[in-house]
């Protein structure tokens, strides 16, 4: 049975993964590394290992990525949070592409899968920080040649779920006079995000392996939009619930929009 280990835990997204991979069942231990704790109180609880983690120090903490298949990086912030350039792109790249390497070294002679939340506009090359820093990581990670490196692209990341909040950012979509396609490629909510990064692990890759049969794959925010959403993959049968919800509310409001 695989493992997964988690970066980026206590951030919304990151949360939202840990609860995934612990309830689809499919991940004999599930590690998040982290500054501290999540509390989590969903199915498989037992499963869930917390390694608290100073990433300024992270070669101290190899032992917390041993013996693990998968690795999913949702660790980010913002300049302003970071307080600097210097320290966003600390925090963004230099604490990500650490934490891959300790992953890699760690794992020696495993097929191992890289599952990295990036962004929309991604680009090593953009005159912007923060994509400049996101396409940075990029190609850093394609250069260790993971087995598998599924990078996810998404749009605007909205709220934890369909709380007001949520219904407030589907609905200035709308407001703004978008409609459903421009929804599924503008913006996803965390929580189908997070649906999507853990199902990716479970489906085979349709793009071609390079030439030592490692396989790197982009999903932009609508392609992960329609997997979060797909029931065909096994371990997540029934797992349509939240989904639909969603869906009900977009409808909602794009029938409100029309009557307007």
């Amino acid at each position: 049975m695989s493992s997964a280990l988690v970066i980026g835990s206590t951030g919304a997204t990151g949360i939202h993964v840990v609860g995934e991979l612990l309830k689809c069942g499919l991940f004999e231990k599930v590690t998040s590394v982290a500054r501290s704790e999540i509390d989590y109180q969903g199915p498989n609880k037992e499963r869930l290992v917390q390694k608290i983690v100073d990433f300024e120090k992270i070669e101290e903490h190899r032992d917390a990525f041993k013996g693990h298949t998968h690795m999913f990086s949702c660790l980010g912030t913002t300049r302003k949070t970071a307080g600097s350039a210097e320290n966003f792109y600390k925090i963004d790249h230099d604490y990500v592409i650490n934490s891959s390497k300790i992953f890699k070294e760690e794992n020696q002679g495993n097929k191992l899968h890289f599952i990295l939340v990036s962004s929309g506009g991604a680009n090593a090359n953009s005159p912007f920080l923060y994509m400049k820093t996101k396409g940075k990581i990029e190609e850093d990670l394609k250069e260790m040649k993971f087995s598998r490196l599924s990078i996810f692209r998404p749009g605007s990341l909205l709220d934890r779920g369909h709380d007001s909040r949520f219904l407030e950012n589907i609905g200035s979509f709308f407001a703004k006079g978008l409609n459903v396609v421009t929804f599924e490629r503008a913006g996803i909510p965390v929580t189908m995000l997070a649906k999507a990064l853990v199902r990716i692990t479970q489906i085979t890759s349709e793009v071609k392996p390079d030439d030592d049969g490692n396989i790197v794959e982009f999903l932009n925010n609508k392609e992960a939009y329609e997997l979060a959403k797909r029931t065909d993959i096994p371990g997540f049968e029934n797992d349509n619930a939240e989904t639909a919800v969603v869906e009900e509310v977009v409808e909602e409001v794009v029938e409100e929009e029309t009557k307007q």
